[in-house]
């Protein structure tokens, strides 16, 4: 008869995503300063050894949940029909993943003290704009979309504080945020001419 630990054991290749969705979770409910190798293992079901193949330390696994947190926001971001519906897929995607917004919440905060961690968080960031960028081109907005990017990101990340602050019962606000995103990016696909800087 097998033990416990072994009944338990998950399938060989899912031990990487299950450490990183356990960073998620346990950052997202108990905060970035109880992320330590043994929390994360319990959590993921897995062994410190299995954390250590994958992860050379913790700030890798905490990189890998952030690009991790990206992927799965571009998930939400990807095919837009009409450029006015890019923030559409922060409600969908905080409605769905409660604990991913949490995580960005916390580890953005502490990378204030961390200089490891704010050049892993800024690499993110960058990767995030990037792909807004690409969204915007493909909706047809002007290569030159530097500082719609930037407050595009601003408003979504103000969405994102503010329904981790406030709760699920912010998510009327948020609902109204995004609408009025949506006007003002329906006005921009309008008259993309009128809204560039002369």
């Amino acid at each position: 008869m097998k033990d416990n630990a072994e009944s338990t054991r998950l399938p060989y290749g899912q031990g990487r995503q299950a450490l990183v969705e356990a960073a998620v979770r346990l950052v997202a409910r108990d905060g970035l300063t109880k992320l330590t190798y043994r929390s994360v293992t319990a959590e993921a079901g897995v062994s410190q050894g299995s954390l250590r193949h994958h992860f050379p330390n913790l700030l890798a696994l905490l990189e890998a949940a952030l690009e991790w947190c990206v992927e799965l926001s571009q998930s939400y971001m990807s095919d837009l029909p009409r450029v006015e519906e890019l923030l559409d897929h922060f409600t969908k995607m905080m409605d769905d993943n409660p604990d991913m917004p949490v995580f960005l919440t916390e580890v953005f905060v502490a990378s204030r003290n961390s200089p490891e961690l704010g050049a892993v968080v800024r690499r993110n960031q960058d990767v995030y704009r990037a792909r807004v960028r690409t969204v915007l081109g493909k909706a047809g907005v002007a290569d030159d979309v530097d500082e719609l990017v930037d407050a595009l990101v601003a408003l979504g990340d103000g969405m994102v504080y503010q329904r981790v602050v406030f709760g699920q019962e912010w998510s009327a606000v948020t609902d109204r945020q995004v609408a009025g995103a949506r006007r003002l990016l329906r006005q921009l696909a309008l008259s993309p001419a009128e809204s560039t800087p002369a």
